[in-house]
């Protein structure tokens, strides 16, 4: 192929603007990926070449084409080029009209209709074209269906070109990285709302409240046994969350309608029974001991009661099942703190406060306001959390294993680290880990997706590092970067606006795609 035949094939992607460059070796490999190129002067002083954009490559010899992108530009004086030392500093606006040298790295390449990583040889004098959209988005291996999250860019330039996340990548979770400000919350508000499949979100802080009130979705609430009268804890509710123009347009039970007339949502009260929980407690609560796990549960199997009299009805089994003391010490320790939560056996009416139909809960969008159970501590409002996520994962487990079915459905996690911390003793970690796997692993496997965001992967558990397998990095200092292994991008991340975001995923035809994420309306 000639270079006129490479210009011309160039052209049909986009506009030819430069040559790959005559004067410096091309050579690109395993751990080298960047070629230079030249744009004459007068092609500079027409178009923008910015750190970040993308360029388009066609290589006569092969007859491929390739994307790159622009790592850095050189600008050079005359004097510079021809090595002429300048006695003195004069004036030549002539001496600029130079070519804008250009550092590329090297993205993709399109061989026979497939795009594949780069492995031809790059010939000098190939032309360099500013590409198509289309063709960015083909090189990329950007995908046409998914959750849209943003758009990428070149430098400080938005283009046209949407990013996606599939529900194939969700499926293999992933892990938002950012600090304070740096748009982790408005990147999470954009999957709830835009996802089109049903979405479980876990806040802490109430962050997500006014997006389910707006998106007309349902607020789980658990409560712990200050709540009070349900009225008055709604208008309690309603008043933290900032939505005081909403008011009850019915109550079912501890299901309560909420309306300001426009917008319609659901607030839906829960608590947990002992007798229904105390197989899954001691498995995701950091109290029990080992043995005290194990004697807890197959005490309670034999003495089925509520939590305050669980001390007084059931530690006369202690003997029966020669309990050690030291065991028997952290079992009745564990209830005691159990019992402080207030998470357990709470009074409604005639009866007691239950759980959420799970059934209807994994078709539809919803959050689980987890600030009430917060101010009974971390580890109370974790433990409420995972309890959830267990009910949910039985029930998907057993449409997956009885009528081999997959359950498309996404978790979101809010300061994932709280979550899934480092833990301190070998029974937490092991426990912890043995929950990651089945919300990760198996998972997957049956259908459910993890998003998590946190501004401390460091405090993150290693295993939820190996297991999502897209990496999302925001504005965050250089060991928040490191720990997930995007430290090289530390000098432009520090000091992004919000929004700004590199993505590495097993989803794209590159590893790494920068991007910038909607706004949240």
């Amino acid at each position: 192929m000639s270079l006129e035949d490479a210009k011309s094939r160039a052209s049909k992607y986009g506009e030819v603007v430069g040559l790959i460059s005559r004067v410096t070796p091309i050579s690109h490999g395993k751990d080298n990926n960047q070629i230079r190129a030249e744009i004459p002067y007068e092609v500079y002083l027409k178009r923008k070449f910015l750190i970040g954009s993308y360029v388009g490559i066609s290589i006569p010899v092969s007859g491929t084409l390739m994307l790159g992108r622009i790592t850095s530009v050189e600008r050079a004086d005359i004097l510079a080029i021809s090595r002429i030392p300048a006695l003195s500093p004069v004036e030549d606006v002539s001496a600029i009209t130079t070519p804008l040298s250009l550092t590329i790295e090297l993205l993709s390449e399109k061989v026979e209709n497939e795009v594949v990583p780069p492995s031809s040889p790059v010939d000098p004098q190939s032309p360099i074209f500013v590409p198509s959209q289309e063709f960015i988005k083909e090189m990329l291996g950007l995908p046409q269906d998914g959750i849209p999250i943003g758009k990428i860019v070149e430098g400080y330039r938005i283009l046209d070109v949407p990013v996606n996340l599939t529900e194939e990548a969700l499926r293999h979770h992933v892990l938002v990285v950012g600090t304070t400000g740096a748009g982790k919350t408005n990147l999470l508000r954009l999957l709830i709302t835009r996802s089109r499949i049903p979405v479980l979100g876990f806040d802490i802080q109430g962050d997500y409240v006014k997006t389910m009130a707006k998106i007309g979705g349902t607020v789980l609430v658990p409560v712990t046994r200050d709540m009070g009268k349900v009225t008055e804890f709604v208008s309690l509710f309603l008043k933290r969350s900032n939505l005081q123009d909403f008011r009850i347009s019915q109550v079912d039970g501890q299901r309560i309608t909420l309306t300001n007339g426009e917008k319609t949502f659901h607030v839906e009260l829960l608590g947990f029974r002992l007798r229904e929980t105390y197989k899954e407690i001691p498995d995701v609560s950091p109290l029990f001991s080992g043995q005290g796990a194990y004697f807890f549960k197959l005490i309670t199997e034999h003495c089925l009661t509520e939590i305050d009299n669980w001390i007084g009805e059931c530690e006369e089994l202690f003997s029966e099942f020669h309990v050690h003391k030291t065991t028997e010490d952290n079992i009745r320790r564990s209830v005691i703190m159990l019992k402080e939560t207030g998470i357990l056996d709470i009074p409604l009416e005639k009866g007691f406060l239950g759980e959420p139909n799970y059934e209807d809960l994994v078709r539809k969008k919803a959050i689980v306001d987890l600030r009430w159970v917060m101010e009974k501590g971390i580890s109370t409002a974790t433990t409420t959390a995972f309890l959830i996520v267990d009910r949910l994962f039985r029930l998907i487990d057993a449409k997956y294993k009885n009528e081999g079915v997959e359950t498309p459905y996404l978790l979101v996690f809010d300061e994932a680290h709280e979550y899934f911390p480092q833990s301190r003793r070998d029974e937490e970690k092991e426990g912890l880990e043995r929950l990651i796997n089945r919300i990760l692993r198996l998972g997957r496997v049956r259908g459910m997706g993890t998003v998590l965001a946190t501004h401390r992967p460091t405090d993150l558990n290693d295993l939820i590092l190996t297991l999502t397998n897209t990496k999302i990095a925001m504005r965050a200092d250089e060991d928040a970067l490191e720990k997930i292994g995007m430290e090289e991008y530390a000098n432009i991340l520090q000091a992004s606006p919000p929004g700004y975001a590199v993505m590495r995923t097993f989803s794209l035809k590159v590893q790494d795609l920068v991007f910038r994420t909607d706004k949240y309306e």
